[in-house]
């Protein structure tokens, strides 16, 4: 299909639609709010959903599994990161490093595949979110044709913060372990007779961290506004800058072990074995202490990211709204760090030292039209719209000054001179006994910014990577049988073009492509309280990679999903909702490639992938005053076909669950006081890498538990809230993901007030 025509239908279908929609039209209690804002949330628990649809429709009517991270669980659990803010999912698992230096935020598996996919109201969430700005945050599973390029297992798409309907705010101050110290603000003013609202977030944060070198400040500020420009017109936007200024701790806390494994059982470790060499054969390390960290004070990390964000909505009538959306993310990330990825045999780990100065922009226009058709038994809720999607990421690039063991080595004679020149000892191996007798490796010198850029080897030849990506999509949630069964059938036609540019601004590739996919989706309303569903997707993903047996481009990796389930609210007099769903995502033609740090290459495959599971979300409220939200999700992800056959997908957990809870006090001294906490429990093993040269490098699992209370008091003449957190209760300690680890435990006191 060529992209004018699937254009000129598309328009043709909304203007008719327009022409036409007045007449057919009826008044219904559905559309008296904004179809573009999200509503619906009670406490933990969320009702409504803008994510899988794209309107405010109600969960228990969308055909897919769609959990909701609500604004009352992210202010209970005094989230710091983005990464802990999706902790109590139970089908998502980290799988990259924080801080890492890269133009985007972590990526997740979500039911087994890797994900980077984060959005900010609908579309490319930029370099990161900081979480003061998040609402809350809606885990779409499964492909959807809403969006650009569909991740199999599912989208993560966070909705930013709105102007409250009333003036006033709150102001939080928060101290605790490891010298955390922060103040928080939060506050709606409205004015010109209520037409205006202006939401100001602020948020300073310093900690000093846990381990040998840690601790970051955090300074953020953010204007989202509103103004009614008439009855039928809406303006909003948001104005935001996020900075972080600290130590790469996340990039270099955690090395590997090789030790040789008689795999095969014949007495020696000479064979390779499932791909697998056993001379290489890596863990994840067994005598590291957890407060192990390889930076020094001389290694920095710096993060600088701005946000805006500019909408209009105009309402025709009741039945028919037009939304035009602007998105521009910019970031600039600079550090420096020092790792010691993998301890030998010997108990040697040379140094890798190196510098990334990285930038990034996005810049999105998107266009919606949404359109209403009753005709009495049968009702159209239709979505039409466009997005056009620029990004460009660059900077200075990645130097490194590493260990190579030849004197006449590039790296090795600049690390010489810059000893020379200093009067220093840069540390070229570390060694097992250095780290079991105590040697204060924190305090080493490391070489500067300068010394990297101006006598260090340059990574790669890449300077910058563009990618212009246009979605066109239609969807329509047809709803007939007087209401007991809805249809949602989309299409999605997405073209894209990507480059890259070596230094001088020659393109070295360049790559295009475009398809057509479709979805299709029911529910079936057994009462108002239960609905069975059922829905299926396709994807495709262009991959600017080359097949390492032929040299030819890989083609794109296609992807088909499948979910059933069943979902249910306001059971036994409104106490009980949530959601079953059972799914099978098989995704083809995967360029798979992981940096080996044993031999400083990559290791490349093409695979086909499958992915099978359960998962259940759980709301139940026993009482007002006591609410239990539960999760738990079965994924048996691999790899299929005949090349890496059943190596585990990366950060795929098979089995997880998670428990939040919070009682409140309605009578006695402690009245309105409440308290909670939750659990995390993964079942290993949860493979670290995607390559098999790395597949015995997992996490064996963990449990995690976390509590809070917020107790009411009164003092000064104005009433507080008093609260404490401690996350972590027990002090596990575990392996995230590619040597990211978790945290340890933190106290937080803080004190809250409404202005």
């Amino acid at each position: 299909m060529k992209l004018r025509t699937l254009t000129n239908g598309l328009i043709a279908i909304g203007l008719s639609t327009a022409i036409i929609s007045p007449v057919l039209a009826q008044d219904d209690e559905t559309y008296t709010l904004s179809p573009f804002s999200v509503t619906g949330t009670d406490g933990y628990t969320a009702t409504s959903t803008i994510s899988g649809t794209g309107l405010n429709t109600p969960l228990i009517n969308v055909p897919m599994a769609i959990n909701v991270i609500t604004s009352d669980f992210l202010e209970d659990s005094h989230i710091g990161e983005f990464t802990h803010a999706l902790d109590y999912n139970s089908s998502i698992t980290q799988t990259s490093r924080n801080h890492n230096g890269g133009t985007r935020p972590q990526t997740f598996a979500i039911r087994g595949f890797r994900n980077s996919t984060i959005l900010l109201d609908g579309v490319l969430g930029g370099h990161s979110l900081p979480t003061q700005m998040i609402d809350r945050i809606e885990v779409v599973k499964g492909p959807n044709t809403l969006y650009g390029q569909a991740e199999p297992g599912g989208l993560i798409n966070v909705i930013s913060k709105t102007p409250l309907s009333e003036q006033g705010g709150r102001a939080t101050g928060i101290v605790g372990s490891n010298e955390w110290y922060q103040f928080k603000l939060d506050y709606t003013v409205r004015a010109m007779d209520d037409k205006l609202g202006l939401r100001v977030m602020t948020d300073q944060k310093e900690t000093n961290g846990w381990r040998w070198v840690d601790g970051q400040k955090h300074n953020f500020l953010g204007v989202s506004g509103s103004y009614k420009w008439d009855e039928r017109t809406d303006v909003d936007f948001l104005i935001a800058k996020n900075e972080v200024n600290g130590f790469p701790t996340q990039r270099a806390t955690w090395s590997f072990q090789r030790i040789p494994t008689d795999l095969n059982g014949d007495g020696d470790t000479l064979d390779t074995v499932g791909g697998i060499g056993e001379s290489n054969t890596r863990y994840n390390n067994q005598f590291l202490p957890p407060e192990y960290v390889s930076s020094t004070p001389g290694n920095i990390y710096e993060s600088d990211n701005d946000f805006l964000q500019f909408g209009i909505r105009h309402s025709f009538s009741e039945n028919h709204n037009i939304q035009y959306k602007y998105n521009f993310n910019d970031s600039h990330n600079l550090q420096t760090f020092r790792e010691f990825n993998t301890f030998n045999p010997d108990g040697s780990n040379p140094v890798n030292s190196s510098v990334n100065d990285s930038r990034g922009r996005d810049e999105v226009h998107t266009i919606n039209d949404i359109i209403v058709l009753d005709g009495g038994e049968v009702r159209h809720q239709i979505l039409v719209g466009a997005r056009k999607s620029e990004a460009t990421n660059g900077g200075r690039g990645t130097y490194r000054l590493r260990y190579r063991g030849n004197p006449l080595d590039p790296e090795m004679i600049a690390r010489r001179q810059i000893e020379e020149r200093r009067g220093i000892t840069l540390r070229d191996i570390l060694y097992r006994e250095d780290i079991e007798n105590g040697v204060p490796i924190w305090e080493d010198p490391v070489p500067t910014v300068e010394e990297f850029f101006t006598m260090g080897v340059r990574s790669n030849t890449n300077d910058r990577s563009f990618q212009d990506i246009t979605n066109l999509y239609l969807s329509d949630n047809i709803t007939f049988a007087d209401g007991d069964f809805t249809l949602l059938v989309g299409v999605r036609h997405i073209d894209l073009e990507q480059f890259n540019t070596a230094l001088g601004g020659a393109v070295t590739s360049r790559l295009t492509g475009s398809d057509t996919n479709f979805q299709f989706g029911g529910v079936y309303r057994v009462n108002p309280n239960l609905s069975l569903f059922a829905s299926t997707a396709d994807a495709f993903r262009p991959q600017n990679r080359t097949d390492p047996d032929t040299g030819e481009l890989v083609g794109p990796q296609t992807s088909e999903a499948y979910e059933l389930g069943v979902k249910f609210a306001d059971l036994y007099d409104g106490k009980l909702s949530g959601s079953v769903a059972l799914f099978r995502i098989e995704q083809d033609n995967v360029f798979r490639a992981d940096h080996n740090p044993v031999t400083f290459v990559s290791d490349s495959a093409i695979t086909n992938d499958l992915s099978e599971g359960l998962e259940f979300e759980l709301f139940y409220n026993p009482t007002d005053n006591f609410n239990i939200v539960a999760a738990y999700s079965y994924i048996d992800a691999k790899v299929v076909g005949e090349v890496a056959t059943g190596l585990p997908l990366e950060g795929a957990t098979p089995h997880r669950l998670t428990l939040f809870t919070n009682y409140t006090v309605q009578e006695g001294p402690l009245e309105g006081a409440r308290f909670g906490g939750g659990l995390v429990f993964a079942d290993g093993p949860i493979q670290q890498f995607g390559n098999i040269a790395n597949s015995l490098v997992v996490e064996d699992g963990y449990t995690t538990f976390d509590f809070f209370a917020r107790i009411p008091v009164t003092f000064g003449e104005r009433d507080w809230d008093f609260g404490i957190n401690i996350d972590n209760v027990t002090d596990e300690f575990f392996v995230r993901s590619r040597a990211a680890t978790n945290e340890a435990r933190q106290v937080l006191f803080s004190l809250s007030t409404d202005l």
